[in-house]
Formats: structure tokens, sequence, C-alpha cells
């Protein structure tokens, strides 16, 4: 009988939150396992098992099996913001398709100026430990500023903090702290959206959105839902996903080593591999809707599974040399789960691409061969389910 077998740590652990196979390769052996369990949470870390989880989106879901009427009702009165993300952010399929079209325009509107800026820091010798603040407000400087969003700086970094309190609340559906502060989060980002939505300047991508999205019908909740899903959920993946791609970077110097020498080969398969081997996601929950049978295990309405997304993108039956970064690994949509997939493939997807392909080469640039990661002093935030956030990664330049 398929079951689930307890983790050896927990997935708080700052160990399994940098470095997580360690833990789970003696589990891949054990084809009779359906997954594994930690702080009462049961997890899929197989390829297959999680690629055909998400695939069966007739049978799972993110949201609750059902809601009581009146439970509904207490919970968007208690948690507003989040009733309201619930009910329109990405539920209008037109709507969604609009924002893609526009995406493409924002692509072409990045500045990577302030990267360039950031990153010569590390020119300069000697340990830097305290830029994490910088570079993480990055993404949401470029994409606010690409679009057309007015902010001042205090702002800006208050609109970051307001994504990081949203996001660490997914999944922390008992941590009635983080919610109440991921609640907070994503009410004051809808009423900031609100207004510059509505009082876009002329000439912006902004003000084109809000005037595409009328004369197409849309209701502007749903439109300022887009906004609001895209602005806390890309600004936060792209900010935590940097720190791991430089830890990378820095500890696997014969693959950088190549793309230093031929910048050129840097594209859209190596920034995948970069984010194969380590990204921000963590877990992301199905719920299941219908009976239907995983591994030979029968699973029943009401179980909650985790996506262990690590796990799938290093899975040694799915990938070789899973621990390695190879620049000959191709991807394409059905071979890995890096974004998501069904209904829930990640929006900011070709943004990450892009921003990734642009960041890569000016860190390699700004970042000696010579500069290394002081991996024991490396700290996390082990709180998230969702996600793996470093929070310090103490760089030494020689």
């Amino acid at each position: 009988m398929s079951q689930f077998v307890p983790l050896e740590t927990s997935i708080f652990d700052r160990d399994f939150t940098l470095d997580p196979y360690p833990f789970l390769q003696p589990l891949y052996e054990q084809e009779d396992i359906l997954g594994f369990s930690s702080e009462g949470m049961n997890f899929l870390f197989r390829f297959e098992d999680c690629h055909d989880l998400i695939a069966a989106h007739k049978n799972v879901a993110r949201e609750p099996v059902s809601v009581d009427e009146e439970e509904a009702k207490l919970f968007a009165e208690k948690y507003p913001g989040r009733a309201w993300s619930y009910k329109y952010s990405l539920t209008n399929i037109k709507a969604k398709v609009l924002l893609n079209r526009f995406l493409v325009q924002v692509i072409d509107r990045m500045s990577m100026d302030e990267i360039v800026r950031s990153l010569s820091m590390f020119k300069e010798a000697g340990r830097h430990d305290q830029y994490m603040d910088e570079i993480n407000l990055l993404p949401m400087r470029i994409l606010l500023t690409a679009w057309g969003f007015e902010y001042t700086e205090p702002e800006l970094a208050k609109h970051f903090n307001d994504s990081v309190a949203m996001v660490k609340s997914f999944e922390a559906f008992d941590n009635e702290e983080l919610f109440e502060l991921g609640e907070k989060g994503r009410s004051d980002c809808i009423s900031y959206v609100f207004d510059q939505f509505n009082n876009a300047t002329p000439g912006t991508l902004l003000h084109d959105f809000a005037v595409a999205s009328r004369e197409a019908g849309f209701d502007d909740n749903y439109s300022v839902a887009s906004l609001v899903t895209f602005m806390q959920s890309t600004a936060n993946t792209l900010s935590v996903s940097t720190a791991f791609m430089m830890r990378n970077m820095l500890r696997f110097p014969q693959f950088t080593g190549q793309l230093r020498a031929n910048p050129q080969l840097i594209n859209n398969n190596i920034v995948m591999e970069f984010l194969r081997r380590d990204n921000h996601v963590k877990a992301l929950s199905r719920q299941v809707h219908n009976p239907f049978t995983l591994r030979g295990r029968q699973l029943e309405v009401g179980e909650s599974l985790f996506i262990m997304y690590p796990g799938v993108n290093m899975d040694p039956t799915h990938w070789n040399a899973p621990l390695e970064l190879d620049l000959r690994r191709v991807f394409t949509p059905d071979n890995h789960n890096i974004f998501g997939g069904s209904r829930y493939a990640c929006i900011g997807s070709r943004i990450a691409l892009e921003y990734f392909a642009c960041m890569l080469p000016i860190m390699l640039e700004s970042l000696s061969e010579n500069a290394y990661v002081v991996e024991e002093e490396i700290e996390v935030d082990g709180e998230w389910i969702a996600e793996r956030v470093i929070t310090k990664l103490p760089i030494i330049v020689p």
C-alpha cells in the first residue's frame, strides 16, 4: 500500500530549505511510497506523480472542496481583500489574455540599468552581506516603472513588504497572524492599484491597459485583480529566486565558466536550468474534489496534498545528474513543472525568463570567478510553506 513516510527533518529546517536533496534521495528509491509527511502535511515529491496531480484539474484544485455559505460570508467579512482576490483574480479568461498581451510590452520596457548599478557593488573586493534589501526591491522597481505606476521609495519598500506578507501567508491556514498580515498586504495593494489604475498617466502601459480593458467591457475588478496578482506574485518570485541564482552561479564555477567564456549561450534553457536546480518555490497544495488513483493509492475527497517542487525538479528518475547544472539540458512544455501547470501556470513566467536572461550576463560581469558564498553563514526564513527564502547570502570577493 502506497503511503506517506515521515521526513527525517522538518520542511522548515534550514538545511532542508537550502538543500532538500540529501533528505529526499533515499525516498526516491522507495517505490512503494507515495510521498512523505512533515509538520502534519503530506507531500508528493516525484516528477511523474506531481505531473499527474497537476494535470488532474478535474479532480483536484487549490480551492477547498466545499465551503458553507455562512462560512464564506464570515471569511469575506474577516478577510475582504483575500475574498475579493478569490472572486476576481485571473478568473476571467479574456481579461487574463489581455494582461498577457500587455506583458509582452512590459518586457520591451524593462530597463536593466538599476540591476547594473546594484550589482556593481560586487566589483569591489571584500565581504558583501548587507545587500539583500536592495536586490529584493529591483524586480518591483523595474516592473512598476515599466507599467507606469507612480511611487516613492518608501512606498516601493512597502509594496514589496506587502507582497512578502501575502505570499508568506499562502498555505498558512492555521497561522492566524500570518493570515492577517497577508490580508493587510493584499488589501493595501488593492487600494494602491485601483488608485493608479483610475489615475494612470496617458502614454503609460497602465493607462493603455485601463483603456483597453474598459473598451473590451471588462469589470474594473477583474482588470485590477490581474494587476494585483501580477504585482505581488511576480515581483516576489523574481526577488526570492535571485538569491538562489547568485548562490548557484558561484558554487558551480565550471558551468558559469562556460557562460563567462561565451555569454551568447544564455537563453531560456539556461535560465530554466538555473531555476530547475534551485528556485524560490517550496510547496503548494491541491485539494481532492473527486476520488482518483495516484501511484496505486486511492485519494479521497477532502484530502490535501502538497507538491514539493524542489523534489520534482531534482527527481533522479526524471533528470540525468539532477544536482548538476547542464548546458545541454533542454526544456519542453511537458518535461518540467518549474512554472506550475494546468489552471495554475505562473502568469509571470515570460517576465521571469526575460528578467533573468538579462540579469545573468550582468551577474557574470559583476561577480568575479573567484568570488564565493560563505555557505555556513547563509540565513533563511524558515516559516514559509510556499517558498524557500534566503535572507542573508554572504559573498566574499577576494
